[in-house]
């Protein structure tokens, strides 16, 4: 797979997986889901244009993994807050 592409597939796939969770595991209400979605949109889009594509010595882009990781946590913060 294109490394570039893993931040932004990744970003898409926890949000994703952030509303299942939300609705249909945890009960949220549908109206505290639709008005709260709405940032969690813009957190995640956040993320991919402020993702840098600049690449390092071998052509990589650089902090790829860093990235992904940053995504993958602030999901789970999210879900641990409804969780709450």
């Amino acid at each position: 797979m294109n490394d570039k592409l893993v931040v932004p597939l990744t970003a898409a796939a926890c949000l994703i997986f952030l509303t299942v969770v939300l609705k249909n595991i945890l009960l949220v209400p549908a109206e505290t889901l639709s008005r709260d979605i709405i940032l969690y949109i813009i957190i995640y889009m956040g993320f991919i244009v402020t993702y840098s594509f600049e690449n390092d010595e071998s052509g990589k882009p650089k902090y790829t993994r860093l990235w992904v990781l940053i995504i993958i946590l602030v999901t789970l913060a999210i879900i641990a807050v409804y969780a709450i």
